[in-house]
């Protein structure tokens, strides 16, 4: 699970901060790797196929549900079991689950409607992405997809694949990632930058007298400034010296 600040008592905008920055670096990843594609999906065997520049089989996957313009509303796949086996469904009960001990009715409800998602979104793509966010948080699987399956209707999945798993943290990646607060209009950057780096196994230092947050990794370290409202005002990275083994005598 993440909510890694608030694990008693997230709120739907914690969960999603929590979430922005480790799904952006995964989806960024995810594009580049299948380039030019196009899908199909099966469930018996479950099997999700993209074909094109990168051909994947991914026999893991996850369900999460549809948004459907005609009734302007989400539905979760674990209410729909007369359509999907157990087993592509089992990470959306997951967090049904989570909702339900946490009070989180969005996430535990069968069917929700668009106006009751956070900023009340009117197109199935908004909702596939704000659900998948959501989910992301809250399992721990990182790489989304959404297309459409008729009339409008799109359906959400998650994806596991080595190919789309991103690589070990490095200087310029991790410094591209971090500057996409900025891209994706956050409203509290330090807690997506803190949450990212606890999620990407990097250390953290605060310190409150500067407002700043030294983020660091094995060869790197990212020191980012902060305003009274936690928005980043400044970024730098410098390197490590790494240290080599003596040579043998």
């Amino acid at each position: 699970m993440t909510a890694y600040l608030d694990p008693e008592s997230p709120t739907l905008e914690q969960l999603r901060i929590d979430a922005a920055l480790m799904s952006y670096e995964h989806q960024e990843h995810c594009v580049e790797v299948l380039g030019e594609h196009s899908w199909q999906v099966s469930y018996e065997p479950p099997r999700f196929e993209f074909v094109g520049d990168h051909s994947l089989s991914c026999t893991r996957f996850h369900v999460l549900g549809t948004a459907a313009p005609g009734p302007q509303s989400w539905l979760w796949s674990w209410a729909n079991d007369d359509w999907y086996p157990p087993e592509v469904t089992e990470l959306a009960r997951s967090v049904r689950d989570y909702g339900l001990r946490h009070g989180i009715p969005e996430l535990c409800t069968p069917e929700v409607p668009f106006a009751d998602l956070p900023d009340a979104p009117t197109e199935p793509s908004r909702v596939t992405w704000l659900i998948g966010e959501l989910a992301k948080a809250v399992s721990g699987c990182w790489t989304w997809y959404s297309c459409e399956v008729g009339r409008g209707t799109r359906l959400a999945v998650l994806i596991e694949h080595p190919d789309l798993s991103v690589p070990a943290p490095e200087p310029l990646g991790v410094m591209h990632t971090l500057n996409g607060v900025f891209a994706l209009g956050l409203p509290n950057h330090r807690r997506a930058i803190e949450s990212y780096a606890i999620q990407r196994g990097l250390t953290t230092q605060f310190s409150t007298e500067e407002a700043k947050i030294r983020v660091a990794g094995p060869t790197f370290d990212v020191v980012v400034a902060f305003n009274d409202d936690n928005m980043a005002t400044g970024m730098s990275m410098s390197n490590k010296a790494v240290r080599r083994p003596p040579e043998q005598k």
